[in-house]
């Protein structure tokens, strides 16, 4: 069905009659046929289109009620008036059922949606007929489906019913629709089909009758239906109010040619290949798309805009034969290259800020030339003579810490946790604090990473850069000879970078024992590791993937996949590390009065002895974690953190990449200063209501940009590639929880034999739709 071809659905009202007799009232006027009223309209010439063009459907106009036209028959210039000219008021309004009998012409809505006209046959219930239509069918037609009677319709032939569709199309001439209007408005009172079909037709048979009301039905600008009945009354437009209609239909005619102009682009963008489609910087060119492109782009991200907004856009994918959805905006919008075949929807549809404000910016660049002063360059503690390692991923851009070891005389460890300082350079009052607020944390995804801190501090001034030296806080321990701590301390200090490591080279370098100051810190780490153990404390080893994607703007990115181990030695050594900061933070925090997030975990209740039977590895740790108490925050004091196996733990190792931690320091910078801190307990747990929701959907679009590429890894893949997966849990008793254990990946999957949790198994991949986060195993 045409944009423009959709017949109105309108109100109808009853005929004129005389209170006393009952006969309907005709009047014969004359007048002068070609008065204008002092109008400057656009000809009705200029609508010199097909007649269907006033076929405006309900969504294009806003008026349902007030349909209204006249014409003339060819070779008459007769015009009728009804005594409703003279008579105010006079006429009856009767009940939608008043007139209906066997043999009355009517025309109806069909269940379909579409109209049809027929000929009543008798009754079918109290509220429905059977009518015989155009077509010679016979339909059940509701009281309510019925549109109008048409006058001179009695006794009516079903079979002469298309001849009478015939000669009203020969009728439909718009060329005397004003001159009628203004014989009508001089008057000032209501007409009905009759008299209408008599002023421009010279005739009230029921062809012109029908004749008279299908122009009604196809232009609204003179006439407007007064009385929702069978049979209508009509009453003449004001004269501002005819302009304003015809104004606004010939904007319609221009917005509907520039749809068919966006549509026709859209078709021929959509035909041609990857490499040939025009890319988003030719659409956001194009001013006259705009609109349609917002539209599209409203419904492909679900926002919650009006219907208004969104309807450009449905009307795009409707005259597309898309689903009018976010699936099939979606489509489109890749197809026509505005898109990219892998862009991040759940990154768009967040709307989350990858740039900074302009007075960001500005503050930035104030530090950089003006650098402020340190408060506490006096206090701070040379420790450029250890050798700090950096141990984290393949090219990391934001360096929060570092690590020293050293052995002392009697034996025992001495380790530090050197943890870069954000607040030397911003303060609480700084526009960049608060825009780290409202950030929350960082979000790395395998294409791009969203910094909390701009670059310029994030990634360089802040950051433990190697082989340069940089303000820090340096929190170190003595160790006892089971692990625990025996004396402990926080201090401002200034450090040398001296090593950034990889994961892998860490390993390796631990592997061959090459250097003396790394295998210090990774004994001292697998003492505190066998210390937290004694205390009850659950080790999280759950393969986890990091993702690489470079390219993504092409059809066939490259996808790399690495496996973090979290029970390799340099892992196990960096995690123990910080984990040892956290622990010595929450003292220190204890010990001062220091309101801060001290993270806790309650012990469970009952020991988790079915987790024990299950062989160790992921999913015995699926099994533990799954039964393990919710962790709480507590802004007073340090209180038992059960999983990780301490007295007290808070967050305080990653100050450029987590608020939370950036609040931990600045509580804590005050309190070495002697001075009251800054925040109070309510502040900061109002304060991290925001922050951790923030965290929570960096979470989630981490995940599921992760599995996308993961899946999209799967679907490029050989087709019955065989993959090693372990059962994690039973969801039911043929679904299971598996993880694909070369790639981290967990997925459910019917098992078609029977398997215990902990068990290994091969599959290979049956479905791979990274779009829609689907992805079927079957089990080999």
């Amino acid at each position: 069905m045409g944009f423009l071809s959709v017949i109105p659905r309108i109100s109808t009202s009853r005929a004129l009659y005389h209170r006393g007799t009952g006969k309907r009232i005709v009047h014969t006027f004359s007048g002068n046929p070609h008065r204008s009223h002092g109008l400057l309209l656009p000809p009705v010439t200029s609508f010199n289109v097909m007649p269907s063009l006033y076929f405006i459907s309900e969504h294009c106009f806003s008026f349902r009620r007030f349909l209204s036209v006249v014409d003339h028959e060819p070779g008459s210039n007769v015009f009728r008036l009804s005594a409703a000219c003279s008579m105010a008021a006079t006429h009856v309004v009767r009940r939608r059922n008043g007139l209906l009998q066997t043999g009355v012409l009517v025309e109806f809505k069909r269940n379909s949606g579409g109209i049809g006209l027929g000929v009543t046959q008798s009754r079918e219930g109290r509220r429905s007929w059977i009518v015989l239509d155009q077509n010679a069918e016979t339909c059940t037609v509701h009281l309510k489906q019925v549109n109008v009677i048409i006058p001179g319709g009695e006794n009516f032939k079903p079979e002469d019913v298309s001849e009478l569709l015939r000669q009203v199309e020969l009728l439909q001439d718009q060329t005397r629709l004003e001159i009628a209007w203004e014989k009508v408005l001089s008057c000032g009172k209501l007409v009905d089909l009759e008299e209408l079909a008599l002023v421009l037709y010279g005739s009230t048979a029921a062809d012109k009758c029908y004749g008279a009301y299908r122009l009604l039905t196809t232009c609204p600008f003179y006439f407007e239906c007064k009385d929702d009945s069978f049979s209508p009354l009509y009453g003449p437009r004001t004269v501002e109010q005819v302009r304003q209609l015809r104004l606004h239909a010939l904007g319609e005619e221009v917005a509907h040619k520039k749809f068919l102009d966006f549509l026709a682009v859209v078709k021929t963008a959509m035909g041609l290949s990857f490499d040939q489609k025009p890319n988003r910087g030719f659409w956001e060119s194009r001013s006259e798309f705009t609109v349609y492109l917002e539209s599209l782009k409203i419904v492909a991200l679900e926002t919650s805009a009006s219907m208004e907004k969104k309807k450009s856009g449905m009307q795009v994918l409707d005259a597309l034969g898309l689903g009018k959805n976010s699936a099939g905006a979606i489509d489109v919008m890749i197809q026509i290259g505005y898109f990219g075949v892998h862009e991040n929807f759940d990154l768009l549809k967040l709307d989350l800020p990858t740039c900074f404000p302009e007075q960001v910016i500005e503050a930035v660049g104030i530090i950089k030339s003006q650098s402020p002063q340190d408060l506490d360059e006096d206090n701070r503690v040379d420790l450029t003579s250890l050798k700090v390692f950096s141990i984290d991923t393949e090219n990391p851009k934001e360096i929060d810490d570092g690590i020293s070891a050293i052995k002392l005389p009697d034996g025992r460890f001495k380790v530090w946790i050197h943890v870069a300082d954000p607040t030397r350079w911003v303060s609480r009052d700084c526009v960049i604090r608060k825009e780290a607020h409202h950030r929350g944390t960082s979000i790395y995804l395998p294409t791009m990473t969203i910094p909390m801190f701009p670059v310029e501090l994030g990634w360089h001034l802040m950051s433990l850069r190697q082989g340069e030296y940089h303000p820090a806080v340096s929190i170190s321990a003595i160790l006892s000879e089971d692990g625990s701590i025996a004396e402990s301390f926080v201090e401002n200090s200034m450090i040398c970078a001296t090593c950034n490591l990889s994961y892998e080279a860490a390993a390796e370098l631990l592997a061959r024992n090459e250097d003396f100051e790394l295998s210090t810190l990774h004994e001292a780490a697998l003492l505190r590791s066998k210390w937290r153990n004694s205390n009850g404390a659950l080790n999280d080893y759950m393969p986890k993937p990091s993702v690489c994607v470079e390219g993504e703007e092409t059809m066939d990115p490259k996808i790399t996949i690495k496996l973090q181990d979290a029970s390799s030695p340099s892992f196990v050594l960096v995690s123990e590390m910080m984990i040892l900061c956290g622990e010595i933070i929450a003292k220190y925090g204890g010990e001062q009065g220091v309101p801060l997030p001290y993270r806790c975990q309650t012990p469970n209740v009952k020991e988790n002895k079915d987790a024990f039977s299950i062989p160790e590895g992921p999913a015995r740790i699926a099994a533990l974690l799954h039964t393990t108490a919710q962790v709480d925050v507590n802004y007073l004091k340090p209180s038992q953190h059960a999983a990780l196996g301490l007295p007290g733990y808070v967050q305080f190792t990653s100050p450029i990449r987590r608020y939370t931690d950036l609040l931990a320091h600045f509580q804590v910078k005050a309190a070495l200063r002697g001075e009251k801190p800054p925040f109070s307990p309510d502040y900061l747990e109002g304060s991290l209501v925001s922050v951790n929701e923030a965290c929570r959907t960096a979470r989630k679009l981490q995940n599921n940009t992760e599995r996308y590429w993961i899946l999209e890894y799967l679907r490029r893949q050989p087709p019955h590639r065989a993959y090693q997966a372990c059962v994690l849990r039973f969801v039911n008793n043929t679904t299971a929880m598996v993880i694909i254990s070369e790639l981290g990946l967990k997925n459910l999957m019917v098992l078609r034999s029977k398997r215990k949790p902990g068990e290994q198994l091969y599959v290979e991949v049956v479905e791979s739709h990274p779009r829609k986060s689907y992805l079927q195993l079957r089990e080999l």
